[in-house]
């Protein structure tokens, strides 16, 4: 079966902070409404900031009305962009609802934002994941690459 995927409009974006925080749970066994206060208003005008630049969108999967599927990507302003002129999207929040997995859904939702991406002139396309995620971006072309963190 086929799921259509859409644009959510900023008005819409307080519907996902819910599938955000099961996320969250699910990957890091964090409570955000705990750990991070005011986190779903930061979130919501994140994502509206940068779809109202179109810089930045919020697509969404849907069963019946009812979100099933998630993904967010924003165009960074950074030393790349600024200097060396190469655009870039940076891809989070793919999440799919477990009864929904193995379908398809975040294939889709993550190549539906590569070629929003190529649209707009992007260079290169990055996104962080879970393990659990990493076979769906490999199968679209996705590479390890060579940068690193220092978590302080």
């Amino acid at each position: 079966m086929s799921y259509p995927i859409r644009e959510l409009l900023p008005p819409e974006f307080p519907s996902i902070t819910d599938l955000r925080h099961e996320m969250v749970r699910e990957i890091d066994g964090e409570d955000l409404d705990a750990s991070t206060p005011g986190w779903r208003d930061r979130y919501v005008a994140f994502f509206s900031g940068y779809q109202q630049q179109g810089r930045g969108a919020v697509w969404v999967v849907e069963d019946e009305g009812v979100i099933i599927g998630l993904t967010a990507g924003y165009m960074p302003q950074n030393h790349r962009t600024e200097i060396v002129g190469s655009s870039q999207l940076y891809i989070c929040n793919v999440y799919v609802k477990p009864a929904w997995r193995r379908k398809g859904i975040a294939k889709a939702l993550t190549l539906h934002a590569v070629a929003w991406a190529r649209r707009r002139g992007c260079q290169v396309v990055r996104l962080r994941t879970s393990d659990m995620g990493r076979p769906v971006y490999s199968s679209v072309g996705f590479v390890p690459s060579n940068e690193m963190e220092l978590v302080l």
